[in-house]
């Protein structure tokens, strides 16, 4: 029953497809986040909370990872099977870095440009070292 009432919600408000997939978020006090949030929960910021956010640029970090700058050098073809095991190894260090720097200091992690209205701090100087 309570499915039922929750299939008609999503019904009456729209697909529960298009809920999920919207890529905007606006927040309170005129903040919009438009990027990929690698850190925190978008859904959740709440900017009266006055967390401290911070930006990426996700293409700097990935070029500082051994098993990226291996795809590189080696020309690796997008979509084999190397590449693919290579490309999981480089997300795994880019998410504990993120992490690394974000836990206990920052309330979303979002890439560079991703943010507006809010004051945000650079970090990928940071996340890279922190690889």
């Amino acid at each position: 029953m309570s499915f039922t009432i929750f299939l008609l919600t999503f019904a009456a408000q729209g697909s529960a497809l298009d809920i999920c997939s919207e890529s905007t978020v606006f927040a309170p006090a005129g903040v919009e986040i438009t990027g990929k949030v690698f850190y925190g929960n978008k859904n959740t910021f709440d900017p009266s909370k006055k967390g401290a956010v911070a930006t990426v640029c996700p293409t700097d970090v990935y070029r500082q990872i051994p098993a990226y700058q291996k795809i590189l050098k080696e020309e690796i073809e997008k979509g084999s099977a190397r590449y693919t095991k290579l490309m999981v190894e480089a997300t795994r260090v880019f998410k504990g870095a993120i992490k690394k720097v974000g836990k206990g200091h920052y309330v979303l992690i979002v890439e560079e440009g991703g943010i507006s209205g809010y004051p945000v701090t650079d970090i990928t100087s940071r996340v890279i070292d922190a690889i």
